[in-house]
């Protein structure tokens, strides 16, 4: 049963709405922040992805190019940072790791860190004349 025109609550997450949203989103905009541009609730998107198999695809691919759009491709940041592997991301950290090893070389005087322990001794303190087992511990303490 449909409600009556000009009854109930108005939807605000119509289809404009939701296209709008998804522009957003593909554009690089993360999913809170493009609800709060269009003055929507931030779980409105996603609760409406599980509710509605048409719009679960369209956003989940919104939010894989939008993925792309923030990923610094062809950068070492890339492919640590944001788990990108494609082959530019790859290359770059790469030769970055590459460049960093050949700098951080280890030499013949220090191959790592120092393990030895150092051993500082402690003092006890010795009983001076007491021959009772009460005096050498009121002597002690």
């Amino acid at each position: 049963m449909t409600p009556a025109p000009g009854r109930g609550r108005p939807p605000i997450f119509d289809q404009a709405a939701q296209d709008a949203f998804l522009n957003l989103v593909a554009s690089g905009v993360r999913i809170g922040d493009a609800a709060d541009k269009l003055g929507i609730s931030r779980r409105t998107p996603t609760q409406l992805a599980a509710r509605n198999p048409s719009f679960a695809p369209r956003l989940a691919a919104a939010k894989a190019a939008g993925r792309d759009h923030r990923i610094p491709h062809g950068t070492a940041g890339g492919y640590n940072n944001h788990a990108c592997r494609c082959s530019r991301c790859t290359a770059a950290a790469t030769a970055a790791r590459t460049r960093h090893r050949a700098t951080t070389a280890p030499t013949a005087e220090h191959d790592g860190p120092d393990r030895t322990a150092h051993i500082h001794p402690l003092r006890v303190p010795q009983p001076t004349t007491a021959t009772t087992k009460f005096s050498v511990l009121a002597d002690v303490g």
